[in-house]
């Protein structure tokens, strides 16, 4: 798993801010730089000087670059399909083909002297395309494919087309990448961020991307918009990727014992796994002497709420639980927090045997 942040070459883009924002990714532990050349407002052939010494710095900060392109943009540095120099003369690691290229030119495109990868678009590949690559001698080694992002409100995936495009494709062992958008720095001209899937356009993008993390379905995750806020690209890097990390707002006062049992635990879910409750097998072995929890808010208990059972649950007092579904009260159980909403996809990612932690 590594992550990426995108510049772009229009005016507000300048190639100094541009570098400080590189800079600034790379020292919270970016690896990947997305550009694009099909942008229709920026004149490319007028910003070769500006993009050659942009990618000369990325690359002397050990970045891996990727530009997008179509046939139309494939020349913008002098190139073809069958003769890639003059992208690496640039410095290039990766080519997107956003549209266009037939799957001979991609296949020859693979087998590139120079290296550099062939990314092809997740979003739209059909399985047949992939099948047909390969009865063409692509280089399966050095292709690639990147989700697309989606400027316009309402027209980002959905969460069931990315799951089923995205596990076609890692069938054929491809490596896959997405989009988050930021909330603080967002890329004109809509100015609406630039998800790969559409409920991420208004999340946190450390929300958006602990999706893919957690899901296990993407290889790299980027930065749709530009610029990221410093703490934005901290919270996206600092991902804890083998603990579901949720956040959760306290219901009520708690006992330090409870308190304790939500925030000093890491959990898992038992692998016998019920399908209305997620139950934490550590709740009840860390936490011996749980008689001291006495009933309290033991109220409906709404899909998303957190419980912990009480004293008067005998030998299961001290077991916190996450509810699946709607559940009537019980004054056994103490309801004492809510998963908010945003994070509710998160919730639904955790599986038997699925580690998981709260947040305050």
């Amino acid at each position: 798993m590594s992550f990426g942040v995108s510049i772009y070459l229009n005016d507000k883009f300048t190639l100094d801010n541009n570098m400080r924002y590189v800079k600034l990714a790379k020292e919270n532990g970016i690896e990947r730089v997305f550009t694009s050349f099909n942008l229709p407002e920026i004149n490319y052939e007028e910003k070769l000087k500006e993009i050659k010494d942009l990618i000369e710095y990325i690359k002397s900060l050990n970045m891996q670059i990727t530009v997008d392109i179509s046939p139309k943009t494939l020349n913008i540095i002098g190139s073809t399909y069958d003769n890639l120099s003059e992208f690496n003369k640039y410095g290039f690691s990766c080519l997107r083909l956003d549209y266009g290229f037939t799957p001979d030119e991609i296949a020859i495109m693979t087998k590139n002297e120079y290296g550099i990868a062939i990314e092809l678009n997740a979003s739209t590949i059909k399985k047949e395309f992939i099948e047909d690559l390969i009865n063409k001698g692509a280089d399966i080694n050095d292709l690639r494919t990147c989700h697309n992002f989606y400027p316009k409100p309402y027209t980002g995936l959905s969460y069931s087309f990315f799951e089923n495009q995205t596990k076609m494709i890692k069938e054929y062992g491809l490596r896959v990448a997405a989009f988050i958008p930021s909330q603080k720095g967002k890329r004109g001209p809509i100015f609406e961020g630039l998800p790969t899937i559409e409920d991420h356009r208004y999340k946190r993008p450390d929300i958006a991307a602990k999706y893919f993390v957690y899901s296990g379905l993407i290889d790299d995750i980027y930065f749709g918009d530009a610029y990221a806020s410093d703490d934005e690209i901290k919270s996206v890097t600092s991902i804890n990727k083998k603990v579901i990390e949720l956040d959760i707002v306290i219901n009520g006062d708690l006992s330090d014992l409870e308190r304790n049992i939500i925030f000093n635990t890491t959990h898992t879910n038992r692998p016998d796994a019920s399908e209305y409750l997620i139950r934490s097998e550590e709740s009840r072995i860390c936490f011996k002497d749980t008689s001291e929890i006495q009933a309290h808010d033991c109220i409906e208990r709404k899909k998303y709420s957190v419980t912990i059972d009480n004293n008067s649950f005998k030998r299961y007092s001290g077991e916190l639980n996450i509810c699946k579904l709607d559940m009537p009260k019980d004054n056994r159980v103490n309801v004492v927090g809510y998963i908010p909403y945003d994070e509710h996809i998160l919730v639904d990612l955790i599986k038997p045997g699925t580690k998981f932690c709260f947040k305050e």
